[in-house]
C-alpha cells in the first residue's frame, strides 16, 4: 500500500505511540483554550481534565463488555497523556501551547488524533463482532446492532461525562454520532456480514469499485485488492480524516454536517413541493377587484 493509506491504517512505526500523544494533545489543548484559558487551574486538575477530554471513551467504554480499560492495561496511554500535558502546558515561553494553536499545529493533532478514532470505530466494531457472533439473534444471521454502537458510545463518552445526558443531547444529535453511526454501520456491514442480505447487497454494488481502488492504492496482490475489512478500513479512514480537516475553524467549522445539510435539502425539496401542490390560483372576481 502507499504511504497515505499505511498512515491512514496505523501501518507505520511507532504508529500506536504517534496517534495517542496527537489525541492526548488534542485533549490538553481542548482545556488549555477552554476552561483553562487563563491558565490558573490547579496542574493536577487540568492534568485530569485534559486526561478524560481525550480518553473517555478509552477509559470507560470497555467496561461496558466486560473488558479492561486501555488506560490501566496499556501504558502507552495514560504515558502519552502525561507526555502532551507536559508539551502543552510546561515548555519554556508556552511553545507547545502556541505552536498547537497555528493552523499547521491545529491540522497535526486533527489528523492524527483522527486517525486513532478510525482504529477505535473499526477495532471495537471487530471486538463486538467477535463477542457476538456465535450467537446471532434468529432475525438475522449476523450480530447488527453491537458492532455498531459499541464503537458509536466510544466517541460519545467524553460528551455524556462533560455535559450529561440532557446536556449533551439537548440540541440534537451530536456530530460524534452522526460520524460514529455512519462509520461503524459501513464498516460493520461491508466487513463483517458475509451472510445478511444487508452486506451482499453493499459488496455487489461495491466490490467492483473497491477492488480497482485497491489496485490503485498499491495492494500488493489479488488477494489484498479484494480484501473487505481493509478497503472498508480504508473507506471509513478517508471519510473521518476529511470531515475532521473540513470542520476545523479554519474552514466549514464544527457545525458542519454532510448528513444535516442532506437533510435539510430533502426537507426542503419536499416542502418546495408541497407549497406548489397546495397553492391555489386567486380567481378572476379577485383579480378584478386587485384592479
Amino acid at each position: 500500500m502507499n504511504l497515505l493509506i499505511d498512515v491512514i491504517t496505523m501501518n507505520f512505526p511507532y504508529a500506536s505511540e504517534t496517534v495517542c500523544i496527537f489525541m492526548a494533545i488534542q485533549g490538553s489543548m481542548a482545556v488549555r483554550n477552554g476552561p483553562n484559558r487563563t491558565n490558573s487551574m490547579h496542574w493536577f486538575h487540568a492534568l485530569l481534565r485534559s486526561t478524560l477530554t481525550a480518553y473517555a471513551g478509552a477509559t470507560f467504554t470497555n467496561i461496558f463488555m466486560g473488558r479492561p480499560t486501555k488506560m490501566f492495561s496499556d501504558d502507552v496511554f495514560f504515558g502519552s497523556c502525561l507526555i502532551a500535558y507536559g508539551i502543552v502546558n510546561w515548555l519554556p515561553f508556552d511553545i507547545g501551547y502556541h505552536f498547537f494553536n497555528t493552523a499547521f499545529g491545529q491540522l497535526s493533532y486533527t489528523v492524527f488524533a483522527q486517525i486513532f478514532r478510525v482504529g477505535g470505530v473499526t477495532g471495537f466494531s471487530d471486538a463486538a463482532h467477535n463477542a457476538f457472533k456465535d450467537a446471532p439473534s434468529i432475525y438475522y444471521p449476523t450480530p447488527v446492532f453491537g458492532p455498531i454502537l459499541f464503537p458509536t458510545m466510544l466517541g460519545n463518552i467524553g460528551g455524556f461525562f462533560w455535559n450529561g445526558f440532557d446536556g449533551y443531547l439537548e440540541k440534537g444529535m451530536p456530530w460524534l454520532f452522526q460520524q460514529g453511526l455512519f462509520c461503524s454501520t459501513f464498516y460493520h456491514f461491508y466487513a463483517h456480514d458475509a451472510e445478511g442480505f444487508v452486506g451482499v447487497a453493499l459488496r455487489s454494488v461495491l466490490k467492483p469499485v473497491a477492488v480497482q481502488v485497491m489496485m490503485l492504492m498499491g495492494a500488493q496482490d489479488e488477494k489484498e485488492s479484494e480484501d473487505d475489512a481493509v478497503f472498508a478500513k480504508i473507506a471509513v479512514g478517508f471519510f473521518m480524516v476529511f470531515m475532521a480537516i473540513i470542520r476545523m475553524p479554519q474552514l466549514l467549522g464544527p457545525r458542519f454536517s454532510p448528513f444535516v445539510a442532506v437533510s435539510n435539502m430533502v426537507r426542503d425539496m419536499i416542502n418546495g413541493k408541497k407549497k406548489k401542490v397546495n397553492a391555489k390560483p386567486g380567481s378572476k372576481k379577485n383579480k378584478k377587484k386587485n384592479q
